[in-house]
């Protein structure tokens, strides 16, 4: 199922106990280090004007904190007993989303690090990952296979039809390990549908909800795709 439509709005309409597992890839809104530079052209942080950038990437800290601290409380109330929750976020913002999760009484499991494999931009030494945080609903399901470490060298994808586009074998494999067959995966930030794709690929269904029509319309298209021509529903 393709929800285009306001995270916390969508989400306060889906039944309690009815997903697996939470796997998403919200806006860092991070691309400063220093919060009064966040905006300015010149930074690392693109602004509001940017057509291919989005808008929700613009957010203060307090903004950010706030979002993430809602929509947890809501990912909690979705999840079944035992559910999971991955989480992307970048060095900068990480204490911000491990602390809003944590504070919806979501239990922090661990972090995962992506290893992108080649290095991107950085000050001194060149940045070469992202974190995944690891959160459960009590104590967690066991996993589904114990081959996988907590470090994934994967790729990133270089000028995707979304601006944070994330690899599907990289989905596909953090899938793999804590959705059961059949499971429901829930992207409350879906972007282009990477984790959809890979969802559906695995056998797994998919809930996904995102804000911006252009990229609900991709996704669509991709997970559509994906199922080989059975129209996946807004």
């Amino acid at each position: 199922m393709i929800i285009c439509g306001d995270t916390l709005t969508e989400l306060r309409k889906l039944p309690e106990e009815s997903v697996d597992a939470v796997i998403t890839d919200p806006p860092y809104s991070s691309g400063t280090r220093k919060e009064g530079a966040k905006g300015l052209r010149k930074s690392m942080k693109r602004g509001t004007d940017d057509g291919v950038w989005f808008s929700s990437d613009s957010m203060t800290v307090l903004g950010f904190s706030w979002l993430m601290r809602e929509s947890a409380i809501e990912w909690k109330r979705l999840l079944k007993p035992g559910g999971h929750v991955l989480c992307f976020i970048d060095w900068r913002m990480y204490p911000h989303l491990a602390g809003a999760i944590e504070s919806s009484d979501l239990r922090h499991v661990g972090v995962l690090v992506w290893d992108k494999t080649y290095f991107g931009m950085g000050a001194y030494f060149r940045n070469q990952h992202e974190f995944i945080l690891h959160f459960s609903k009590g104590r967690g399901t066991d996993p589904i296979r114990r081959d996988v470490g907590n470090v994934l060298a994967c790729p990133p994808i270089r000028n995707g039809s979304h601006p944070t586009e994330k690899p599907v074998d990289l989905m596909a494999t953090l899938i793999s390990v804590l959705v059961p067959p059949r499971g429901i995966i829930l992207d409350p930030f879906m972007g282009g549908g990477s984790t959809g794709v890979a969802a559906i690929r695995l056998g797994r269904e998919f809930i996904g909800i995102e804000l911006n029509e252009k990229y609900c319309e991709m996704a669509r298209k991709r997970i559509y795709g994906t199922l080989g021509g059975v129209e996946a529903t807004t």
